[in-house]
């Protein structure tokens, strides 16, 4: 669960001496959240921060039409939930786990005490929301502008990043998500992700021989982006 070597991963507390680490410790709640389940909710009232000990979660919203598009995915070490206790709205997005995760909870007057006492943590706020706008502008200027392939390529490249191991083809990317969860992620159908990994496949770009995908050419995919 989350401990002082979890925190020192966390960006908002990366400047933080051991005893105001430990001053932080004592404010989180573990908690243990199984696979395919709702942390919070989008239109929720936002009255806790949570930070991922393990596992992964993902970021996501319905749209008008009822179709669930996620919008990021989080792992260890990323955070949640500091928006709508900063301004006392709603949750803007449901957090829905992909794997098993274990999170630490930080109730609303105890995260807004920590700002009042460590001013820094609202400067890394500030940084940290402004990277994360410009990586929601960036994947809705990718999700109407490039076709499909582009898409699913950008993704895989990205995930392959996020949660990439090297092995003797390529780089396996340990979260396992299904075709509808990366149709959701680039505005597609899960036959139409399912289609054009095959063809990926069938050009030696990855290698779905296992449960993970590998990425076997990197470059080549990375040629399909604009």
């Amino acid at each position: 669960m989350i401990d002082v070597s979890t925190l020192r991963r966390i960006p908002l507390f990366r400047d933080f001496t051991d005893e105001q680490l430990s001053q932080v410790l004592a404010t989180v709640s573990d908690r243990r959240v199984p696979k395919h389940q709702f942390i919070v909710r989008e239109g929720d009232r936002g009255d806790a921060f949570f930070m991922i000990a393990s596992g992964s979660v993902a970021v996501c919203r319905v749209t008008p039409d009822g179709r669930e598009t996620i919008l990021s995915v989080l792992k260890e070490g990323d955070y949640f939930g500091e928006m709508s206790m900063l301004d006392s709205s709603l949750r803007s997005a449901s957090i829905k786990t992909l794997t098993d995760v274990e999170i630490g909870e930080i109730r609303q007057d105890e995260f807004l005490g920590l700002i009042d006492r460590n001013p820094q943590i609202g400067k890394l706020l500030v940084i940290e929301l402004s990277e994360r706008l410009r990586a929601a502008n960036a994947l809705i200027a990718a999700t109407t502008s490039q076709d499909i392939r582009a898409r699913l390529a950008s993704l895989l490249l990205k995930l392959a990043e996020q949660f990439g191991e090297p092995v003797e083809n390529g780089t396996r990317i340990t979260l396992r998500l299904t075709n509808q969860e990366m149709a959701n992620m680039i505005g597609t159908t899960r036959e139409t992700v399912n289609r054009t990994l095959n063809r990926f496949w069938d050009d030696r770009l990855v290698d779905m021989r296992t449960a993970y995908v590998i990425v076997t050419e990197p470059d080549k995919l990375r040629a399909l982006v604009p």
